[in-house]
This record gives structure tokens, sequence and C-alpha cells, in this order.
């Protein structure tokens, strides 16, 4: 069961949306085969309509035809009697017409066919006594063709239009047949239109909702990322401000090692001047020597600190741009799922279209979806120019803890130069405190090697005062990177699912 959803998530939005389509296809295809049953048995029912139409018609016909024979029989006038004969042999032409073509039509209908069959008959034998009737008329036996006409003519008609109303009744029945058809049919379309529509409906709020889960968890995703981000930024700040409190204290170690050099260069020059108090002033020189040397220790292992701080410093940093990497790439899959969102949304909304009326609630679902994925696309380009600002800060603390660490390296090569010549400082003042007569000698040593020191610490006082200006910019661009975490937070906090 786990393997079956722990497929990508752009398979898992076309499975939805592919659940869809297919739902909305099948319920259009039985749409479709319901419609066309229904046209189907209305097109048989409008058939049944107008063959009945046609017979009610053709009795009409007959009964002009009738009526018009009993003005002939009873006609006096003989250019009236010579009009509706006319009259009479054009309705029959146009009778005979309409007979073929109910024949035509009732070709379908094989029962009523064979009745029509025997209607024909009996018409036949109706139109042969009506010939005769007519002759009788033309002979002036007027008496003899009433009473043909009561004793046959009469008795066929009745039995033509009696055969008639029977196959009027059986396309009356067909036509209740096909109504009530229809009706069951157009009943049965409704009810599966509406539990298809609400099929879809259903399964579209299946798939909201299946959505909103995803997006939830990339949320969630992005905002561990983000805390990750935070708790690492707070830490570079410690470190940083750990490293800065640092660098000042070896300011000022470095300042008063500088003043102890000045005090022993003022020592060593009194020493030359006053030969005679050599040994008290040896003694005092070689004190403050090791005072020297002691704050020049104390400069290294500063040095040393600073130096191990940094590395610390930029091993954070490393982490922080592989964090920053990582929410890249967040950001990046949240951006491909919001345009493969908005892309099935346009889909969907397509397909809405070509649905008509049944896909009205579904276009709303799919504007939706489009709104929630330019959303989480505006979201994402926040995400990734607050990103581009991480990295830009991080590069600032890239470039300055580098510094530091040439700082440091410098201010601890110049230390280790400071701690040889004051245990030299130290070695001349000892021998001069064995030998009096060397005095002169060590005294120059001693101011030789002041001139020596005296620019040297200068210059490890100026790297450590660059070495505070370097953690100061660094402790500002971790509090800037803090911020921007905190920020990003609250941007994520904003867009929560």
């Amino acid at each position: 069961m786990k393997s079956t959803f722990n497929i990508s998530t752009k398979a898992k939005l076309f499975l939805g949306f592919g659940l869809i389509i297919v739902a909305i296809i099948l319920l259009s295809i039985l749409s479709f085969v319901s419609f066309n049953n229904i046209n189907n048995a209305q097109t048989g029912m409008f058939k049944s309509m107008q063959m009945e139409r046609n017979l009610t018609e053709f009795k009409a016909d007959e009964n002009r035809q009738m009526l018009t024979m009993l003005q002939i029989t009873i006609s006096k006038d003989p250019t009236r009697t010579n009009e509706l004969k006319k009259q009479l042999v054009d309705k029959a032409a146009l009778i005979a017409i309409s007979l073929s073509l109910i024949e035509n039509e009732l070709q379908s209908y094989p029962v009523q066919l064979q009745k029509f069959n025997e209607i024909k008959v009996q018409l036949k034998r109706y139109i042969e006594n009506r010939e005769k009737r007519l002759t009788l008329n033309d002979a002036g036996k007027i008496e003899e063709s009433i009473n043909m006409a009561r004793e046959i003519e009469g008795p066929l008609y009745e039995k033509i239009r009696m055969m008639i109303l029977e196959i009027e009744k059986d396309f009356s029945d067909i036509i209740d047949a096909e109504k009530a058809k229809t009706e069951s049919l157009t009943q049965s379309a409704d009810i599966t239109i509406i539990i298809g529509s609400m099929g879809i409906i259903l399964l579209s709020i299946i798939l909201i909702f299946w959505m909103i889960r995803m997006l939830r968890k990339i949320s969630v995703e992005i905002k561990n990322g983000v805390n990750i981000l935070g708790t690492s930024a707070s830490e570079i700040l410690t470190t940083v401000t750990e490293v800065s409190t640092g660098a000042t204290e070896t300011a000022t170690a470095i300042s008063e090692t500088t003043t102890t050099i000045e005090e022993i260069r003022q020592t060593a020059l009194m020493a030359s001047q006053k030969a005679q108090s050599v040994l008290e002033n040896a003694q005092k020189a070689s004190d403050a020597a090791e005072n020297g040397k002691e704050s020049v220790q104390q400069t290294i292992e500063g040095m040393n600190r600073i130096n191990q701080q940094m590395n610390l410093i930029a091993d954070s940093i490393v982490k922080l741009s592989e964090k920053n990497r990582s929410i890249g790439e967040i950001t990046s899959t949240v951006n491909d799922i919001a345009d493969q969102s908005n892309l099935l949304a346009v889909n969907a909304a397509i397909e809405a279209a070509k649905a008509g009326e049944q896909g009205r609630g579904f276009a709303v679902v799919a504007q939706e979806i489009r709104n929630l994925a330019d959303q989480s696309k505006q979201a994402t380009a926040q995400v990734r120019e607050i990103l581009n600002d991480i990295q830009k800060a991080v590069n600032l603390a890239v470039m300055s803890t580098e510094q530091g660490s040439k700082a440091v390296e410098n201010g601890s090569i110049l230390a280790r130069k400071s701690g040889e010549m004051i245990e030299i400082l130290s070695d001349t003042v000892t021998e001069a405190a064995q030998s009096v007569i060397q005095i002169s000698t060590s005294s120059q040593q001693q101011m030789a090697g002041m001139d020596q020191i005296v620019p040297a610490m200068e210059n490890i006082k100026q790297a450590s005062e660059q070495n505070v200006i370097g953690t100061k910019q660094t402790q500002t661009a971790a509090h800037n990177l803090s911020e921007l975490g905190q920020n990003l937070k609250i941007i994520i906090e904003k867009f929560n699912v």
C-alpha cells in the first residue's frame, strides 16, 4: 500500500485529475447513449403520430369523396355534375398517392401493413361500386344508384372506416408505449446524470483535500527547514559574538603588550645611560621581559582561540549554505507543483467548459485550484528572493571569515616573533646581570631588539584592530541572517495550509 503512494507529486496530480476526466468521459458517454435512446423513442413516437394523422386525413378524404358522390347523385345541373365528377377524379388521384405513401411508411409495421392491405381490398370494391353508381347516374337510374349506395357502398364504407379506426388505435397504443418509454428513458438519464455529477463532485472534493494535504506536508517541510535555518543563524550569531569578545580582549592584550614593550625600551635606554645601576635596571628589565613573554604567550593563545572560532564560523556558514541550497530545492519543487497545478487547472477548466452546464461546478473548483497554484507560486518567488538575500549574507560572512582568518594567522606569526624577541631580551638581561663588563654591549643589543619589537607590536596592534572590525562585520552579517530566518519563518506562517 505504501508503494502505491510513494509516487511523485506530479504523478499524483495527474492521477487525480485523470480520474476526474475519466469520470466526466464516462458520464458523457452514458448521457449520450441515454439521449440517443430518448431521441430514437421520440422519433418512433413522431412517426407513429404522423401515420395516425395520415390515416385520419385518408378517412377525411374518403368522407369528402362520399359527400361528392352524394352531390353528384342528387344534382340536376349537368354543368355542376361534370364539375363534381372532375373533382371526384382529381381527389381519387390524390388519395391514390396518399395510399402509396401510407403503404411505404407501414413497411416498418408488419401487423398494421397486413390490415392496411385488407383496407385496400375493400377500398377497391368500394371504388368499383362507386364507378357503377356513376354509370347508373349517367343513365338516369338515380333510384337504383341510391339503393346501391345504401345496400353495398354504405356497408363497405363502414367496414373500411372501422378498419382504419382499428389501425389508428394500434398507432395510438404505439404512441402511448413510445411516450412511456421516452419518459422512462428521460427519468433514467436524469438519475444517471445526477448520480454521475454527484460522483464527479465528490471525487473533486476528495482531490482538493488530497492536494491540500500534500501542500500542507510541503509547507511543514519548508517550515522545518526555516526552523533549522533560524537555529543555525542563532548559533552563528552566538559564535560570532564570542569571537568578537575574544578579538576585543586580544586587542586589549596587544595594547598592553605594546605599552610593556615601550617600557622595556625606556628601561634599556636608561640602562645604557646609567651603567652604574645596570644590575638593578637589568633585574627590572628581566622582570619586564618575563611579563612581556607571558603577555605574548597569552596573545598567541588568544590568536589560536580566534582561529578555532573562525573555523567553527566557516563550518557553520558551510552548513548554512547547504541548508540554503536545500530550501532552494524545496522552493523549486513547490514552484513545479504550482506550475503543474496551474496547467491542470487550465485543462480542467477547458474540460468543464466542454461539459457545459454540467461542468460549471467543476470549473469553479478548477479556478480555485488555479488561484491556489498562483498563491503558491508567489510564495515560492518571495522565498527565493529571501534565499538570495541569505546567500549574499553568507557570501559576505565567508569573505569576512577569510579576512579574519588571515588576520589571525598574521597576528599569530607576529606574536611568535615577539615571543622570540622577548626571549632573546630575557637572555640578554640575564647575561647583563652576570657580567657588568658586558653591560654596554648588551644594552646595544637590547636597543636593537627594541627597535625591532616596537614596529612588530605596532603591526600586531593594527592586525588586531582589523580583526575586531572583521568580527564586528561578521556579527552584523550573522544578525542579519538571523533576522532573515525569522522573516522567512513569518512568511511561511502566512502561507500555512
